[in-house]
């Protein structure tokens, strides 16, 4: 496949499929630095390991491979990696499942070496998509260690306002080629929304260090919450956490990001996804009223009305003169009387 073989790490449990597979990849030109059976080996291994390279049977010792790719991407979301999956599974949920998951190419059993190979390809192609901006955004960055904050400003800005676009762009892209169970290309127009994505999250985070630079500490803050709140729709609580601490710092009052996902998710209609986005921002701070009164919102939305009871009553707990929880606790008590008699 190329004259310098690649290093990839092997997941799976089953002796003969790996088998298969290491001479498959030898072929191609890709060398094996390990081989793991268990998920939980492969993300400890991610830990304090650069991975080249990924190839993830779905025959795991101790988890689904949507879990180990959901895992894995999740833990490194501030880098690229291409992950291949190979499966003996093909069912239309499980391919969505695995494209949600975050996998860069998905290859079924049997299948041709020149199968693997493409997807092996397009996986890597993703390394050098948007290298241009790629080396603006580094640019920038040095530029602000040097102290030339206004040229950063200028360069990251210039970032976020093409990257946002295109990543759309390729997102909706993905939904019609779902539409169309083009899964192949599916994946490849998601991995460069992601790709995009997780360069305008770097530029936001760059303008906040620029302008923290300058002591504007209103646009600091400003830019550390869209950090936040990209972060929180990736679901990254550590990422999150760590910048809400900075945020709080400048602003006591700042407002949650999973708190504020939550609201977005709920107006939705996401009652479920609303749900676990305000378990995580009760983590960040459980003492706010105001995410235990819209966690019990969303219960009442579900109809889920002792749900909803429990978590007005924390609030009113943290709070006794919450108006508006008081109005929906007196709510909910007659719903549930009206249930308890019918």
């Amino acid at each position: 496949m190329v004259a310098n073989k690649i290093p990839a790490i092997v997941c799976t449990a089953s002796d003969l499929n790996f088998e298969n597979d290491k001479h498959n990849l030898e072929c191609l030109g890709i060398r094996i630095t390990n081989r793991f059976s268990s998920g939980i080996a492969v993300i400890d291994y991610a830990k304090f390991n650069k991975l080249c390279l990924v190839i993830a049977d779905n025959q795991l010792s101790d988890m689904s491979v949507i879990d180990l790719v959901h895992k894995l991407q999740n833990k490194l979301q501030n880098k690229f990696i291409p992950i291949v999956v190979i499966s003996d599974r093909s069912e239309r949920d499980f391919v969505l499942d695995i494209i949600a998951a975050g996998c860069t190419g998905f290859v079924i059993r049997p299948y041709h070496l020149k199968t693997l190979q493409e997807h092996i390809k397009n996986s890597l192609s993703l390394f050098y998509f948007n290298e241009i901006d790629d080396e603006l955004l580094k640019n920038a960055m040095n530029d602000i260690t040097k102290g030339n904050y206004d040229h950063a400003i200028e360069s990251l800005n210039e970032i976020i306002d093409v990257e946002k676009k295109d990543a759309q762009y390729y997102f909706d892209l993905g939904n019609s080629y779902l539409l169309e169970e083009k899964f192949t290309k599916a994946i490849i127009a998601f991995n460069k929304a992601l790709k995009i994505n997780n360069l305008f999250i770097k530029a936001y985070k760059g303008l906040a260090e620029a302008y923290k630079g300058k002591n504007n500490i209103k646009k600091y803050k400003y830019y550390l919450s869209k950090c936040a709140e990209e972060y929180a729709k990736r679901d990254n609580f550590e990422e999150v956490k760590k910048l809400f601490i900075e945020i709080l710092k400048v602003d006591p009052y700042s407002p949650n990001p999973y708190n504020n996902l939550g609201i977005n998710l709920r107006k939705k209609g996401q009652y479920n996804l609303a749900i676990d986005a305000y378990r995580k921002a009760l983590a960040l701070d459980p003492k706010d009223e105001n995410i235990y009164f819209n966690m019990a919102k969303a219960y009442f939305f579900m109809k889920q009305y002792a749900d909803a009871k429990k978590f007005t009553l924390k609030a009113l707990n943290l709070n006794p003169n919450f108006a508006v929880a008081e109005t929906l606790l007196k709510n909910l008590n007659k719903k549930l009387k009206k249930y308890a008699q019918s």
